[in-house]
């Protein structure tokens, strides 16, 4: 049997901790959480950590049975202990929530460049921190 989100999608990135079980593990800092579908694109994922990464707030991955990104990001952000999460669809959809907020802040369809998918992944990140975002938000 494979491992669920095998491959790069398993690591995230060097800023990633990797999959995890839990999400209120106290061993682990607080992360911008990826809910991501066992069969979601690792290089959407790779992208989407890397944004956050380089904008100091760690990620971790949180496996998915939500095919959507919607479902992923909501699980995720409510899941997270920094009420941000992120999800990614089946079909590489990347859709940002927050636990407060009733509607997705951010989305990107399937197909986005690495370019977008980094973006997203660094506004995720300045959510927390509480930065100004460099996209639009999602429509909604």
């Amino acid at each position: 049997m494979s491992s669920p989100l095998s491959g790069v999608a398993a690591s995230g990135g060097p800023g990633c901790h990797g999959r995890i079980d839990r999400a209120d593990d106290p061993a682990l800092p607080p992360a911008v959480l990826v809910a991501v579908h066992d069969d979601a694109p690792d290089g959407v994922v790779r992208e989407v950590c890397a944004g956050a990464e380089e904008q100091g707030i760690p990620t971790a991955l949180l496996g998915s049975v939500a095919p959507g990104a919607d479902a992923a990001g909501r699980h995720a952000a409510s899941e997270s202990r920094l009420e941000v999460g992120v999800g990614v669809g089946v079909d590489g959809a990347v859709v940002v929530r927050h636990a407060l907020v009733s509607d997705a802040v951010l989305g990107l369809a399937a197909g986005a460049s690495a370019a977008a998918l980094r973006v997203l992944g660094a506004d995720a990140a300045r959510i927390v921190a509480g930065l100004p975002l460099r996209t639009l938000p999602a429509a909604g």
